[in-house]
């Protein structure tokens, strides 16, 4: 070979060793700076930057694109297309992703309900320490949903995720705590330091699009059975989560299109209204109105007629908190 020859080879070597090397530099650069576009608004660059990365395997791309598909941020919204790369990415163990997983299966989003597939996904999700998945492993526990019921293993998984402050979890433990008996307590709190695996890095967090507040998932509620009589008395039958028999009308509070808000604001008003409140249980009741968007509703419940509804709505009127009744 001439060395002309040797030279224009040496050249072509340096220039597709800089290509490869473009191609392998660490996706936290570039997946942090689609975040950065992310935040502004610009769901298109966003999505430029993730494509790349997502098609070698970037987990936290994979997960950012399906954030897109499932919000319909910069493209189309699809729950089938959102499902392809969330389970990308969960495979890869990305805490996010196999939370969201779970939640399309738990609440139908891919047509039909599928609670053992959701259970699958937001049991990994609970082990690597996420609070939302942790929860709802805790009520589908308790609520018996693709597992046998174990109210042991649903007070431990409330437990866990109570400790990261999350407020359904802590209106839940509650509800538990004054079930349950306190050997079951100390037996169900035996389970937890064998539960968890990880927590969540800085890093999983810092390259993911944020859970958006209008399209965070409604977290299942838990109605524990009453307390057992000291008289001997026929048992009462088991309450699940859900609507039950007294559960006829319900008080509405507000509705917001951000969760975290939603939360907050129960927090304060079941604080501010303990006196009138009393036992009535505060929620947050999801609701997808399609094209108008999705809602979180802070209700009032259960209550078993009209008139001791609006008689307690008349209370909050008068303290300063507006509010209506609805019929279930």
């Amino acid at each position: 070979m001439t060395y002309p020859a040797l030279k224009k080879s040496l050249w072509f070597m340096v220039i597709l060793w800089s290509s490869l090397s473009l191609t392998s530099l660490p996706a936290k650069a570039t997946v942090a700076d689609g975040v950065y576009a992310y935040e502004k608004g610009d769901y298109q660059k966003a999505r430029m930057e993730w494509l790349p990365y997502a098609a070698l395997g970037n987990p936290n791309a994979l997960y950012n694109l399906g954030q897109l598909s499932r919000m319909g941020r910069g493209v189309e919204k699809d729950y089938t297309k959102a499902r392809e790369y969330y389970l990308r990415a969960a495979e890869k163990g990305h805490v996010g992703a196999q939370r969201n997983l779970g939640t399309l299966y738990y609440f139908g989003r891919l047509g039909e309900v599928d609670y053992a597939k959701a259970h699958k996904w937001l049991l990994k999700a609970a082990k690597n320490g996420d609070a939302r998945s942790q929860l709802m492993t805790g009520t589908m526990y308790y609520n018996g949903e693709a597992v046998e019921k174990d109210p042991l293993k649903a007070y431990a998984w409330i437990s866990l995720s109570a400790q990261s402050g999350l407020g359904n979890a802590k209106t839940s433990l509650d509800k538990l705590n004054g079930a349950m008996t306190p050997e079951d307590i100390e037996k169900a709190k035996k389970l937890i330091p064998a539960m968890i695996s990880r927590q969540l890095s800085p890093d999983d967090v810092g390259l993911m699009v944020k859970q958006p507040d209008s399209t965070a998932p409604k977290m299942a509620e838990i109605t524990p059975p009453p307390a057992p009589s000291k008289t001997a008395e026929t048992p009462a039958p088991e309450q699940t989560a859900g609507i039950t028999a007294d559960d006829n009308y319900r008080i509405q509070l507000g509705s917001f299109r951000a969760e975290d808000l939603a939360q907050k604001t129960l927090d304060n008003l079941q604080e501010k209204f303990a006196d009138i409140i009393g036992n009535h249980q505060g929620t947050i009741e999801f609701a997808d109105l399609g094209e108008k968007g999705i809602y979180y509703r802070l209700q009032l419940s259960p209550f078993q007629d009209r008139a001791s509804a609006n008689a307690l709505c008349a209370q909050l009127t008068q303290a300063g908190q507006g509010c209506y009744v609805l019929k279930r």
